[in-house]
Parts: C-alpha cells; structure tokens; sequence
C-alpha cells in the first residue's frame, strides 16, 4: 500500500512493526554474542536484508514525495524524517558480513532513528489508535 493512502494508525503500526522485528533480531544476535547459544545465521541475514530494504524503500518514497504531502500527519510529522536518518545512517554492516557486535551496533542505531522523537512506546499506542 502506498503510503500516502495509509492511516496514522497504519503508519504508527508500521514504524512499531518495524521496531518489533528489530528487536526481535537483536536478542538472536545477543544470543550469539554471549555465546549463550547458536543461531540461524541464515535466517539473521535474511530478515536484516529484509528489513533494509523495506526501510530503504520507504525512505525513497518519502523523499520523493516531500513536495506532495502538506499536513500534520503521522506520516509528514514523526515518520518521514526519522524513517529516512534510519536508512542513511543505520544499518551499515553489509548483509554478509560476520555477525557480531559492529552488526547488531548497525542495528541499535536503526532503533535510535526511528525512536529519536518518538519512543517505541508512543508508536505502540498511535498504532492502537482507531
């Protein structure tokens, strides 16, 4: 669904869906990097590529249409800035590079981007929002 057509709620979700899956990621490579267990390397690269480039693809749309979009949105006000500095400074590690404490780093600065003005918390119950 395009963006612009999205609800706040939809947007709030997407962010928080985001934030989730992040999350989510980061516990399996903790996991590793305290040799509490092995993981799914494979499945680490995969949802990390994914998650790239779903952020990536948003942040495109979003600079592409900052001329369109006039209003005090979820999407103009709390999601297009910080969806685009997620994408231009996180994620740095390359999809098969070793996982380790660089990789989840890349990561941790995705969550900060996209919980810079608005914490996790906030996005959850905008998404909740009817």
């Amino acid at each position: 669904m395009e963006l612009r057509a999205m609800s706040n709620r939809e947007v709030a979700k997407r962010v928080y869906d985001y934030l989730i899956r992040i999350s989510k990621l980061k516990e399996e490579i903790s996991k590793k990097l305290n040799n509490y267990e092995k993981i799914n390397e494979d499945y680490v690269r995969s949802e990390y590529k994914s998650l790239k480039q779903s952020i990536k693809e948003d942040a495109h749309y979003m600079s592409l249409s900052r001329n369109d979009i006039e209003d005090d949105s979820v999407l103009q006000n709390q999601f297009k800035w910080v969806i685009q500095e997620a994408s231009a400074f996180g994620f740095t590690s390359a999809v098969n590079s070793k996982i380790d404490f660089n990789f989840w780093n890349s990561l941790e600065e995705v969550t900060y981007k996209l919980t810079k003005f608005t914490p996790m918390e906030e996005w959850k119950k905008l998404s909740e929002e009817s």
